[in-house]
């Protein structure tokens, strides 16, 4: 299963290739209407760790978004992909699009979580993206899961 999951999220994360591509979001990004051009890149940690995280820069705005993959979290995460959307990202298919979710930093690791409910969705051959509003999903899902005793 561990296997099939990384195989996923190799595959999700090489439609993304090469990083340091921009995108443009046509109705920018929740709060941020005016921002529509944005730089994805990968996360580089100081010491030359591998991250799976991600980095979405607002091109001439000092506004980033640390993003990361569902399947970095073992997560089964799916969206729907209304004719609107695929008509916004000129996609065909759900297929062939990539769901990142925005991380959002706290202090302590431990407090660290996940946006299940605002995904945003990247078509890597358009180089369209948008961001979604699922209000069934979590706000806040922690990106580290409890230790159990």
């Amino acid at each position: 299963m561990a296997s099939s999951t990384a195989a996923a999220m190799a595959g999700a994360l090489t439609a993304l290739q090469p990083l340091n591509k921009e995108f443009v979001f046509p109705v920018g990004l929740l709060g941020f209407p005016d921002y529509q051009r944005y730089q994805l890149e990968p996360f580089e940690p100081g010491d030359g760790s591998e991250s799976p995280f991600l980095l979405l820069s607002s091109v001439g705005q000092e506004v980033v978004f640390p993003l990361i993959h569902p399947l970095s979290l073992a997560l089964d995460y799916h969206f729907p992909a209304s004719p609107e959307l695929l008509a916004i990202l000129k996609a065909q298919s759900v297929k062939d699009l990539v769901p990142l979710l925005i991380v959002t930093v706290r202090e302590k690791l431990q407090e660290i979580t996940v946006n299940l409910q605002g995904p945003v969705i990247l078509h890597p051959k358009t180089c369209l993206g948008a961001q979604l509003v699922l209000e069934d999903r979590p706000l806040r899902y922690p990106l580290l899961k409890p230790a159990t005793a």
